[in-house]
């Protein structure tokens, strides 16, 4: 949905661009063989059938369902109150009104309080011995566990999966078995001009991306900086902004604020 996986991929190699071929194909390798190895036993250390992430998402959304009131359409599809909304859910489909179940794919508060109501529900049938339900949604664990509502993609086992595959080294160059018509072709440089400028490190960073402004020490006014400011200084004695000493301009002859050494009225009897 989003470039961030390529713009971390681009950015960790950074620094070794300016490598040869191979050295860049080995740093590369390596690299990508340490984070296999890292997430891999990272995974098999979780405790629980979600990965971390998740699970603490799951139990931030728990800790909501106690301020909402449940009321059953029939076995699946479930009215939330809260604070005068209602959300309507459907654990069959797995969808709420309010979008993130399908979003996300992992249950959201309103999904959750409905899932526990059904486990209520039948453990008062169970209490009462009327009837024997078996269902998936009862764990010592804070008493829930809703891995059957959430995909596949933020289970553990998913996760080990993803990185059981071990990246194997390659070896010394001396000992490849490279066939006889590799060595004999000829590949020759992309015809494209290039920059008269250095080449750019990293990506351009765009206006919406910035997250801090830039303020004139000048006038106070942000956007540019005091090089490019044609507005008036501000002074102690302006209503809006104070100016720190070591911020405001002072004349080099006699150190007085407020005007510079072209217009210092000393400057004929110190010349002299």
């Amino acid at each position: 949905m989003t470039t961030n996986v390529a713009e971390c991929m681009n950015s960790c190699p950074k620094f070794a661009r300016q490598l040869p071929m191979l050295t860049l194909a080995e740093f590369i390798r390596n690299m990508l063989q340490c984070w296999f190895h890292d997430r891999h036993r990272a995974a098999q250390s979780m405790r629980h059938q979600l990965t971390d992430t998740a699970h603490l998402v799951i139990l931030k959304c728990v800790d909501k369902c106690n301020f909402m009131t449940v009321n059953p359409v029939d076995w699946n599809i479930f009215s939330m109150k809260r604070a005068g909304k209602q959300w309507t859910v459907d654990l069959a489909q797995k969808t709420c009104t309010c979008n993130k179940f399908q979003m996300d794919l992992l249950p959201c508060s309103h999904a959750l309080a409905a899932a526990r109501y059904i486990v209520q529900f039948c453990l008062r049938l169970i209490l009462l011995k009327r009837e024997s339900y078996h269902f998936q949604c009862f764990n010592r664990d804070r008493n829930m566990d809703f891995t059957s509502l959430c995909a596949d993609y933020y289970k553990r086992q998913t996760l080990i999966d993803a990185y059981s595959v071990p990246i194997i080294p390659v070896g010394h160059p001396s000992i490849w078995i490279v066939p006889s018509d590799i060595p004999e072709r000829v590949v020759l440089n992309l015809s494209s001009r290039r920059h008269v400028d250095r080449p750019r490190a990293s990506r351009h960073i765009l206006p919406s991306e910035r997250t801090t402004t830039q303020n004139c020490r000048r006038c106070g006014q942000p956007g540019y900086t005091s090089r490019r400011c044609s507005n008036p200084a501000l002074t102690n004695e302006g209503p809006s902004r104070v100016i720190p000493e070591e911020y405001r301009r002072k004349c080099s002859i006699c150190h007085t604020v407020g005007h510079n050494r072209q217009t210092c009225p000393t400057r004929d009897s110190t010349v002299e």
